[in-house]
């Protein structure tokens, strides 16, 4: 009897084991992917078709150099531009409260009549002087003699525009008389006076003259500002090498003065730059500091940039190509869409480009995505990613297409990695990509920190560089990354201190891919949101 009692309990715990392993609740599996996502990775062609919304572009048309003007009394800014048609590049508008949102298509300065002066309207600035605003641009007439000239006009309401054509102005003795342009003028509290910079060249030396004016009528010629390679440039002089400083714009912030302009050499640098002073005489130097050389404020992809400020904020607008690649005159095609971004001033002087705040915010509706594949080292919990390679193939997850203009945000850990970055128009075999590649290396053509625009073509092992800018590497080499992508323009924010704008046809609604090309890096908070 008592051997039956011990043998029970034995005999129950069996009963046991084996009812829980007939009952076993299964290991837990990813879960099924959103059917709401497209899965495939065929690849689409899609054409593009109308206007942007939020990199500005008009439904037929595009935009040239941007002339920003904040109007206090609506509290809006003015973004008068350049608008190229087919046309002779009259100056049309639209008008945002927060660049995130566009309104108004209206031409407030036509080109002149054929053999005039304007046949063709160069870029120029505005001004507000008691009830009276001013345009000043460019005349331009390749077959005159002088190609170029100031013009003036003026205006009531900022809309209705009159031209004066009496105060138009050529090149004093000295200066470029065919190179004239680009005129801007601002009030100098150091002269009590306004003053105007024209982009010319004067000794074989980019130049920017310089005018006075008490009242924007009479005005009267003072020392340039001339360029110079020197690293010590003295009074009146830039520190730069540009043949010629087009759309310059020049602003106080707090103490220091700003200088900004587009360097015209054609190759690689062919960017908007800029340059500080404690006066509006110079000197204008490179603003260094122990983050290394900076200069720029994005790569070739943001070109003619000027700014505006509405007393509190900043922002820097210029134009995307529609060009993906150079043309054989070693330049983009010119213009394509208006790109907009806020500038955060450093304690070193620094200016640093950042996503404008309700371009950040009007992506407040999140869309759902998926892994579809990848390939290498690469794990996924809970959408933290980490991808992983110890050799020189590269390890990637591919994500679904997106349909519709988004923001892409994600914290990449790079502690252990020194090159990884984004794939777009990844699809089918992956035969031809255009990389947006990090490299936290100096080890580069460039010899610094950079982020480069690649088209790769993995069937041929072939890597084109397309476009660089300057990358700040943070010592914990994490990266706080947001992508904002409207059709075919990618602008990527990193730590809001870097922009990189990019031309992309084949991204529009075609898969796109993580991926690391040396050590292991760890995607989180990863989210896609659309407006």
């Amino acid at each position: 009897m008592k051997a039956m009692i011990g043998l029970f309990p034995v005999l129950f715990f069996i009963h046991l084991l084996a009812g829980c392993k007939n009952n076993e609740i299964p290991a837990p599996t990813d879960p099924e992917p959103d059917p709401t996502v497209d899965m495939s990775i065929t690849c689409s062609n899609k054409q593009e078709a109308g206007g942007y919304q939020l990199f500005y572009k008009p439904q037929q048309g595009f935009v040239g150099d941007p002339m920003p003007y904040f109007n206090a009394d609506d509290n809006k800014f003015y973004l008068f531009y350049l608008y190229e048609n087919a046309n002779h590049h009259p100056i049309y508008l639209t008008r945002s409260a927060d660049f995130a949102s566009f309104e108004g298509f209206t031409e407030i300065i036509p080109s002149g009549a054929i053999g005039s002066q304007e046949e063709w309207i160069g870029t120029g600035s505005f001004i507000k002087k008691d009830n009276t605003y001013y345009s000043f641009y460019t005349g331009h007439n390749a077959h005159l003699n002088p190609a170029e000239k100031v013009m003036m006009a003026t205006s009531s309401d900022m809309l209705n525009w009159t031209k004066q054509p009496a105060a138009a102005f050529q090149a004093p003795g000295g200066y470029d008389q065919n190179n004239f342009r680009d005129p801007h003028v601002y009030w100098d509290e150091t002269r009590n006076s306004y003053v105007m910079l024209v982009t010319t060249r004067k000794d074989g030396k980019g130049t920017l003259a310089r005018f006075t004016s008490p009242d924007l009528s009479n005005w009267s010629l003072i020392e340039p500002l001339v360029a110079t390679t020197s690293d010590h440039p003295g009074k009146h002089e830039i520190e730069t090498d540009s043949e010629i400083l087009e759309c310059p714009d020049i602003f106080k912030m707090d103490n220091q003065w700003y200088l900004t302009f587009s360097r015209i050499n054609r190759d690689e640098h062919r960017k908007t730059f800029y340059r500080i002073s404690d006066s509006p005489d110079g000197p204008w130097r490179i603003c260094r500091d122990a983050d290394g050389h900076h200069e720029t404020f994005d790569g070739l992809y943001l070109y003619a940039g000027k700014t505006a400020s509405n007393g509190t904020t900043r922002y820097l607008s210029g134009w995307c190509s529609t060009g993906q690649t150079v043309n054989s005159n070693n330049e983009l095609h010119w213009s394509g869409s208006l790109i907009s971004h806020k500038l955060v001033k450093q304690p070193s002087g620094k200016l640093y480009p950042a996503i404008p705040d309700a371009v950040d915010a009007k992506f407040n509706t999140e869309v759902a995505f998926a892994q579809i594949k990848s390939e290498g080292n690469v794990s996924n919990d809970a959408n933290t990613f980490t991808i992983s390679t110890s050799s020189s193939d590269r390890s990637y997850a591919l994500f679904n297409r997106n349909t519709e203009p988004v923001k892409i945000s994600m914290k990449i850990d790079a502690s252990q990695s020194e090159r990884f970055g984004f794939s777009f128009g990844a699809c089918d075999d992956l035969s031809e990509v255009y990389s947006v590649s990090f490299d936290l290396t100096s080890s580069n053509r460039w010899e610094m920190p950079s982020l480069f625009m690649h088209q790769e073509n993995r069937n041929s092992a072939t890597k084109k560089e397309l476009n660089f800018t300057p990358l700040i590497v943070p010592a914990n080499q994490v990266f706080d990354v947001k992508i904002v992508i409207e059709n075919s323009i990618c602008v990527v924010y990193v730590n809001n201190n870097v922009a990189f704008t990019n031309r992309i046809y084949k991204m529009h609604e075609n898969p796109w891919a993580i991926f690391s090309d040396n050590g292991t890096i760890k995607i989180s908070g990863m989210a896609i949101t659309k407006s």
